[in-house]
């Protein structure tokens, strides 16, 4: 594994870098100040290329963007604003990658393309008010009627849902199943669809995205709405957690490394008993240390996206990485804003958003104890490693 960056890597993330800076920072206040994220920035990205995938003009075929490449897009988005990135993260590593690994050629030619080009808004639905980590656990009923599916219960806590084109939402199709896990199926319905009531939810953290409750009330699916194998829902779903954690390591990062870059800039400027922060032993040493657990917590989203791009078992390394940044990310994003004093808790200062933005990252894609035992049936594989 070469550490360096790629040329590949180098020019995605400086057109990152020029993306936020020309055209979505100029226009960010104004969505700051209403808490959303509007259409356009999904559109910004789609027409930049951006949002998972892209198409191979010589072949006319879809491929997907290297993960080495994607962690910067949501790593610098983290840093810019934590609510703008998990809401690109949905509509790319959620919504596209679904179509891209479940669906049919016709879903990919009516749902994919126009995603990639941020045309047509998606939301997946997986959580329920009784679900969460444990994804097996949903009770979202979908019963067979012969030439569709009639669908009745709730899902909680879903990212873009309000304001999405079309919903990919998990539901139990066999109740008989002998393992829970094996009576799940995944589909996809237009957002506007009669039953369907949509309404979003008051939080905190990633404050741009739109976090919402999903109700279905005799919601007619059609049978071709059936997105991938019938059965197989938990188990698409966890292969896309298994994608997801790498993205959701990365917005950690990004809103560690932004707290960390405000308190140093800070540190600098700031005087206290008549020198800078900075040269403060105490002070100096706090910021060698979470220089450590910055550098680690980038390692090892590295290691997780370099496995995933060579086509090898990485699940277990990008449970390391959310893992392993989730939790150091909110201890630097506390610290980073507590390095500003009064200024910290200023909701007006954007380092008052990192703690927040941690938070939420660390129960998406899964809580930490899920996480950690996915690890720990990798034990051997990771030491025979070292």
């Amino acid at each position: 594994m070469d550490l360096d960056l790629s040329m590949e890597e180098i020019q995605f993330r400086d057109n990152v870098k020029r993306v936020i800076k020309e055209r979505i920072s100029p226009e960010y206040p104004k969505w700051r100040k209403k808490k959303t994220t509007p259409r356009r920035m999904f559109e910004i990205w789609g027409e930049e290329r951006l949002l998972g995938f892209r198409v191979n003009t010589e072949k006319n075929e879809i491929v997907q963007i290297p993960w080495l490449e994607n962690v910067h897009l949501y790593k610098e988005l983290a840093v810019f604003s934590g609510g703008l990135g998990i809401a690109t993260f949905v509509q790319g590593q959620l919504g596209n990658q679904a179509f891209f690994l479940y669906g049919n050629d016709a879903q990919r030619n009516e749902y994919l393309r126009p995603g990639m080009a941020g045309k047509r808004l998606f939301a997946f639905a997986n959580t329920e008010p009784s679900a969460g980590s444990d994804a097996s656990a949903i009770k979202l009923l979908a019963e067979d009627k012969g030439d569709h599916y009639l669908v009745n219960g709730m899902k909680a806590y879903i990212t873009n849902a309000d304001f999405a084109d079309d919903i990919i939402f998990t539901a139990v199709t066999d109740t008989e199943a002998e393992k829970k896990h094996r009576g799940i199926s995944m589909f996809v319905i237009n957002g506007d669809v009669e039953g369907l009531t949509r309404a979003r939810m008051n939080k905190y953290g990633w404050k741009e995205s739109h976090l919402c409750t999903l109700g279905f009330n005799d919601v007619k699916v059609p049978k071709e709405n059936l997105l991938g194998k019938l059965g197989r829902g938990f188990y698409q779903t966890m292969e896309l957690f298994n994608y997801g954690r790498i993205g959701v390591a990365s917005l950690a990062f990004g809103a560690a490394l932004g707290s960390y870059k405000q308190a140093l800039l800070h540190a600098r400027r700031r005087k206290a008993f008549g020198r800078p922060l900075f040269d403060h032993g105490s002070k100096k040493n706090e910021f060698a240390d979470n220089l450590a657990h910055l550098q680690a917590g980038w390692l090892l989203i590295q290691k997780a996206a370099f496995e995933n791009d060579k086509g090898r078992e990485f699940k277990h390394f990008s449970s390391i990485a959310k893992h392993y940044n989730t939790e150091e990310g909110i201890k630097i994003s506390i610290w980073g804003a507590i390095t500003l004093g009064a200024r910290g808790v200023i909701e007006q200062n954007p380092i008052s958003d990192f703690p927040h933005d941690s938070l939420v990252a660390i129960i998406g894609e899964g809580a930490p104890e899920v996480q950690m035992k996915i690890i720990s049936q990798y034990i051997d594989e990771v030491l025979e490693g070292i």
